[in-house]
């Protein structure tokens, strides 16, 4: 799962600053959020885990 969006809605969402560029440790994330504040933008990318079962 990926969201970007702008920084304002990263404030809204999760009540952080988001002012600095870099990793922001969200919590309860599974990753840090990248922020951007030069294009006004953070990106949270969500590792996909599989995990294959026996039916058998």
């Amino acid at each position: 799962m990926a969201v970007a969006a702008s920084l304002a809605q990263w404030r809204a969402w999760t009540g952080l600053a988001f002012d600095a560029d870099g990793w922001v440790e969200v919590p309860r994330a599974l990753t840090p959020v990248r922020c951007v504040p030069g294009h006004d933008y953070a990106t949270y990318v969500e590792p996909n885990v599989w995990v294959r079962h026996s039916l058998a």
